[in-house]
């Protein structure tokens, strides 16, 4: 058991890697964003945003999800392998670019209803061409996952991200561009690495059409577009929401709040990514059983300590890279790395329906979570403001983790460890209301370190309340006396 937590572990920290290099950008050039542009500039990124995910989403039709799934299936025949993913490539890439043109067309007259306050030409418009010529990238990603070609994933997302963040800092802050230099900058990375993702597709696969190898994809991807959608409602659809809600300063602030519940998503993908296959490689059998409940626990353990560190040190973060102005974001980034934590428990028994090829369940359960995030929206931020926004992320994340846990359990229950759960999120409770209410806000050093502090605490005490199995505490120490061997070794 030990060699395979170190292959997912190994990994995980790859594909974490990627993730980050691939959406942290928006996070990462924060300093700049709210320095440099308006606030009505920032309120249009924050704006496009859910819109290049909604199209994101919309043009790829759920191949990328079917590519991953069905890449298991046809892996035993080379030649089968390669005509399902021509087929899928030619499928996507045409979709992606036909779907553009549509929306090219017809979006003035949609999104002028949709965003009244946002120009079709040139900021939607841009972001509809970005949305269809990424789903090259998407595709190749998504075949790297499923040949667990890790080093190949993190070196495309290196590129992307160093392309997109040159061209971005060129816009932006060379030539000033503001909201729409950004909005290029994208674009254009978009177009460069379309082109080599491509040319890989076109390598692994016998490029080419067939329905036969189609439809099976279909059937799968096809009901994943409401899963999809209501997963992004609940995502990013409070950012247009909020627009007709809240003040453009207000909507500016939790644009800056929510960045957090991104970071923290990107890494709960990230560790998904890993995950997934693993999952899909192990679950068919009992004996991997043991393994893969205490797999999920250590991640567990992991992301909640990650939303921790996020949660505690939110108010020293903002101050260090936005304005004043922004101070109030820090209030809001608790309740939506809470959430976040909620959504990335319940992707455990999404793979369990995603495994049992059932996913209408996640579809209908997603559509009903997102319903009840936009109707909370509505009712309470005209009386709120955005902080119910932010508690309404954290309320409709938990209720689709409650409902997806029995729908998943009765597809393919998971033997999930009760008691070690609870023992990590009830600690990550404690310390984070001893660091939030005990931390001096008065001096940043001094509270940052208090919160360190605590945060390093974490781990120490989950070990010292008997966290690790009797087998997890032999291993641990077997691995320690021959790391320590190994040093007096090299000493002596």
């Amino acid at each position: 058991m030990f060699a395979k937590f170190k292959q997912l572990a190994g990994q995980s920290s790859l594909y974490t890697v990627g993730e980050v290099l691939r959406s942290s950008l928006s996070f990462l050039l924060l300093p700049i964003y709210t320095h440099l542009l308006t606030t009505a500039d920032y309120a249009i990124i924050g704006v496009m945003s859910p819109v290049f995910s909604l199209l994101s989403i919309l043009l790829a039709l759920g191949m990328p999800a079917a590519l991953l799934r069905f890449y298991f299936d046809y892996r035993e025949d080379e030649a089968l392998l390669r005509r399902y993913l021509g087929t899928v490539t030619v499928f996507g890439i045409g979709m992606g670019l036909i779907g553009s043109l549509l929306l090219t067309l017809i979006g003035p007259a949609f999104f002028g209803r949709l965003l009244p306050n946002t120009p079709f030409n040139p900021y939607v418009l841009i972001t509809v061409w970005n949305a269809g010529l990424s789903v090259a990238s998407v595709l190749v990603l998504q075949l790297f996952r499923a040949r667990q070609q890790a080093h190949f994933f993190i070196a495309f997302n290196l590129i992307d991200f160093a392309l997109t963040t040159a061209l971005i800092i060129l816009f932006v802050v060379g030539w000033r561009m503001g909201a729409l230099g950004s909005l290029w900058g994208q674009l254009l990375a978009a177009v460069t690495m379309a082109a080599p993702a491509i040319w890989i597709l076109a390598r692994a696969g016998a490029l080419g059409f067939s329905w036969q190898l189609l439809r099976p994809s279909l059937k799968l991807g096809v009901p994943l577009l409401p899963f999809l959608l209501g997963t992004w409602a609940l995502n990013v659809s409070d950012r247009i929401v909020l627009d007709g809600l809240v003040t453009r300063e207000a909507l500016g602030i939790y644009t800056l709040g929510y960045q957090f519940g991104v970071l923290l998503n990107m890494l709960a993908v990230a560790l998904n990514g890993a995950w997934q296959p693993f999952f899909y490689q192990h679950a068919a059998d009992k004996a991997h059983t043991p393994m893969i409940s205490a797999f999920i626990t250590y991640q567990v353990a992991l992301m909640t300590w990650l939303a921790l560190a996020l949660a505690l040190l939110a108010p020293e973060m903002i101050r260090l890279i936005a304005p004043p102005a922004y101070s109030g974001a820090a209030t809001l980034v608790p309740w939506i790395a809470a959430g976040y934590v909620m959504r990335y428990l319940y992707l455990f028994p999404v793979n369990s329906l995603l495994y049992k090829k059932r996913p209408g369940w996640i579809a209908a359960l997603t559509i009903l979570a997102a319903a009840l995030n936009i109707s909370l929206n509505f009712w309470l931020v005209p009386r709120y403001g955005t902080v119910a926004a932010a508690i309404n992320t954290l309320l409709a994340f938990a209720a689709l983790l409650v409902m997806v846990f029995f729908a998943g359990q009765h597809a393919f229950r998971v033997a999930y460890e009760w008691n070690r759960l609870a023992r990590i999120l009830l600690l990550a409770l404690a310390l984070f209301a001893l660091g939030w209410f005990l931390a001096p806000a008065q001096s940043l050093w001094l509270g940052t370190s208090l919160k360190a502090l605590l945060l390093a605490a974490f781990p120490l005490l989950l070990l010292l309340s008997g966290f690790l199995t009797r087998a997890e505490r032999e291993r641990a120490r077997q691995v320690i006396n021959r790391q320590a061997n190994k040093y007096i070794k090299k000493q002596g």
